[in-house]
Order: structure tokens, then sequence, then C-alpha cells
């Protein structure tokens, strides 16, 4: 079995923003395309999937220069009607092929507009790409029906934002046990994993207490403590440590390195060069593509 929990082939993410009809038809072509070379590939009519995989990816191509009337006469056969669009068309992500593998602690660092937000809501399976593929765990999720995505990130992935997103009203343990009753897990199990999440976390002692009762850092801990008790492949963080001071940061850094050795897998986007140097992997967003991907060998420790 690959060791290998997401993966990213081809990914292009593109937003079109204004009245622009041709590109946006242009994009709808590439999409139906799409389905239907996985479709053929997955009933392993290889002919007509290899055929299929021929026109998308030259259609893509044409679509990424911009080129929306060629890519849409790839795609369809037919030709559109000459238009006068008015509009933008974003680039958001260029050709990005990334993998996240077992075990890795990632940051994933760019100036504002770079696309690693964008990014890791590909990895995250928050945003569907315009082209390529996405893998979890070798699956190809690209064919899966909308509806089928939630159940797939609320038993693979797990999520840490900048702000807790802890709701008020609920003690530490009934935040942490609210992904598992949304997967249908029993209140009796959902306890118990839950207990068990937030000793892993350092808040045993701190289970009935309501986040207004919590220091940020502890708020931060709980959601921590929530994105992993489903045991997730991967936990993603968007800035996670974007509202704590240097303490809290490195306290929260240090648990993620804990987690980490424990063998749960982290991606985190942030603007703090601090975080980036407790990571074992750091890559580097500019204009929509991976500038520099960078093994460190002696990540800080917290």
């Amino acid at each position: 079995m690959s060791d290998s929990i997401v993966q990213l082939k081809k990914i292009n993410k593109i937003f079109i923003m204004g009245k622009s009809k041709n590109p946006r038809k242009a994009l709808r072509a590439l999409q139906h395309l799409h389905l239907d070379y996985d479709g053929a590939a997955a009933k392993h009519d290889d002919k007509r999937a290899a055929a299929l995989l021929d026109r998308l990816e030259k259609a893509q191509r044409l679509f990424t220069k911009e080129l929306y009337d060629e890519s849409y006469k790839v795609s369809t056969g037919k030709t559109l009607k000459k238009r006068n669009d008015k509009g933008i068309v974003v680039h958001a992500l260029s050709d990005i092929n990334l993998t996240i593998k077992q075990g890795e602690l990632v940051a994933i660092m760019g100036p504002s507009g770079s696309g690693k937000s964008t990014l890791l809501n590909m990895l995250g399976l928050l945003d569907e790409p315009s082209a390529g593929h996405i893998k979890i765990n070798d699956k190809d999720i690209t064919a899966i029906k909308p509806r089928d995505l939630p159940n797939i990130r609320s038993h693979e992935l797990g999520f840490v934002f900048q702000s807790f997103n802890l709701i008020t009203t609920l003690t530490a343990l009934e935040n942490v046990m609210l992904p598992l009753r949304y997967a249908g897990v029993d209140w009796r199990t959902r306890r118990k994993k839950a207990e068990k999440a937030l000793e892993q976390v350092g808040l045993k002692s701190r289970l009935h207490h309501l986040p207004s009762e919590l220091s940020g850092g502890q708020q931060q801990r709980v959601a921590i403590a929530r994105s992993i008790v489903n045991n997730p492949a991967v936990v993603f963080g968007d800035e996670m440590t974007g509202e704590l001071d240097t303490k809290m940061t490195r306290e929260v850094m240090a648990l993620i390195q804990k987690l980490n050795k424990a063998g749960q897998t982290f991606v985190i986007v942030t603007h703090n060069p601090e975080v980036a140097e407790y990571c074992k992997r750091v890559i580097h967003m500019r204009d929509g593509k991976v500038a520099k991907d960078t093994k460190v060998t002696s990540p800080r420790i917290a």
C-alpha cells in the first residue's frame, strides 16, 4: 500500500469573474469531458479513456493559455459564438503536482494572493479543481458525487482554523464530541473518544469548561482535539496560530510536534516563519504555483 495520503495531479483552479460567458462555457465543457473520461476509466474502457484523456489534456492546455474558443472546440467539437465578454479570469492555481505522505508535518507559505489558501482548499476537498485529479489514500475522488464528499471529509480529514470555531454554549467535551455525532457514532463512544482526544492535548482537567473559560491557547487545543477525534488521515490547519501570541504559538506547535511524532499528519497554511521552522517540509507558493518545496532535515523543537 502507498504511504501517500493526498495526491494532486495537474491541478488548476480558475475563477471567472463578471460576465465572461465564453470562458464559463469552455470551463463547463472541460468539466463534462473530465467526467466522461472518469466514467470510461472506471469501466476499464482503456481505448476510449485514452482518447478522452488526450482530448482533455489538450483542452486544458488551451484553457490555461486563455484560448477559450479553441479549448471549447476540442472539448465538444462545436464552435463558441463570438462575444465581447466583460470580466476577468483568475488563475488561482496552475498545474500543481503535489503529494502529502503519511507522517509529514508540512507548512504552506506565500504572500497574499499566492494561492496557498486555494491549495489548502484543494487538499482538504473544500473546493473542486477546474482541472486535474485529486486522490485520497489512492482513491480518485474527482468522479465522486458531491453529496459523498462530506462523508470523506468527516472520516479522512480534520480541520483547525485561526478563529477556533468553537460553539460558545458547548463545553470543551461537547465541542469535541460534535464531529462524532455528525458521523453517527453512539453517545457512549463519542464521550470516550472525546475524553481521550482532550487528554492527548493536555486538557483532561478542562472537559467541562466553556470556551469563554479557556485561554486562547487552550481554545486552540480544544479545536485540535476536535480535529483528531475521528483519527483522520491528515489534519489541515489554516493560520491556526494567527490569533495566538509567541508563547502560545510555541505551546501549540509543541503539541503539533508531539501528535506528529505519534503518527498524525499535518498540513499547515501560515504567514508566520516561526511556525514553518517547526515543520519537516515547507512549500512556498507564488503566483498560483509551487515555487519551492523543501524538506527540513532538522526542524526546530518547540
